[in-house]
């Protein structure tokens, strides 16, 4: 349907580039993260009109990502083209993020429309929540890194919300992917097995949400089965006491 593409993309943007970073290759991993999440997108948007608006923000992310992996190999290997430099990449660097964050607001729009159609009320909120972290870090972020002079005494407290914010809103999404990739299919694939990852890691987070989920589940069934068990006693209380007035 295309979630599994665009999990796997996010994973790649997200979390994998920050290695490929280290190495030089940051902007080739950005390159197949936005390529995967493009693929993804445009087999949701045939379900859904709502993933039109994250389908076309990815194609300016793809040309800054272009830019990036020429920016790495101009590094790399030392080219010295005369349109690369400090200026333009910071440029560049300002209309990625503004694009990263413009882009996730609006897959978490099309999450949001699809899971409420569905009637997937936990998913339809966890997007919401979702969409007000991201919008906090962009926030935090912009006070952060503006070069305003009166900005300047407040930088110092903000490191560790901006950190704290990005990593929350990453992970929360990417968990909420992996909830539409387990739960929001084509009509007819409802009974259809879960079939397991080939990335251990992709594997390994399925398995947490689902203990997560489980726990949660087992949870509310004992809290509603401890309700109805003291609404009983207080019923039975009740009919004991009418008696003995009798």
């Amino acid at each position: 349907m295309g979630f599994g593409y665009l999990l796997l993309g996010y994973l790649t943007t997200f979390v994998l580039q920050l290695v490929a970073a280290n190495l030089g290759f940051g902007g080739l991993a950005y390159l197949a993260g936005f390529l995967l999440m493009l693929w993804g997108l445009w087999s949701l948007n045939r379900y859904h009109s709502a993933f039109a608006y994250a389908k076309w923000l990815t194609i300016p992310l793809i040309a800054t990502a272009v830019y990036d992996t020429l920016s790495d190999f101009d590094e790399l290997f030392m080219w010295g083209m005369s349109f690369l430099g400090e200026r333009v990449n910071g440029v560049v660097g300002w209309l990625m993020f503004l694009l990263l964050m413009a882009f996730n607001l609006a897959l978490l729009y099309g999450i949001r429309m699809i899971s409420k159609d569905l009637d997937l009320l936990q998913m339809t909120a966890a997007a919401v929540r979702n969409s007000f972290f991201v919008a906090l870090y962009a926030v935090l972020y912009l006070i952060g890194n503006m070069p305003l002079s009166f900005l300047n005494s407040a930088r110092v407290y903000l490191a560790v919300p901006v950190v704290l914010s990005n990593l929350i809103w990453l992970f929360l999404n990417l968990f909420l992917l992996i909830s539409c990739n387990k739960n929001i299919c084509r009509a007819g694939d409802e009974d259809q097995p879960t079939k397991p990852s080939r990335i251990g890691f992709l594997n390994r987070m399925n398995e947490i949400y689902e203990q997560n989920r489980q726990k949660a589940i087992d949870n509310t069934t004992r809290e509603a089965e401890e309700a109805l068990r003291k609404r009983k006693e207080k019923r039975d209380r009740k009919k004991i006491q009418h008696k003995k007035r009798k």
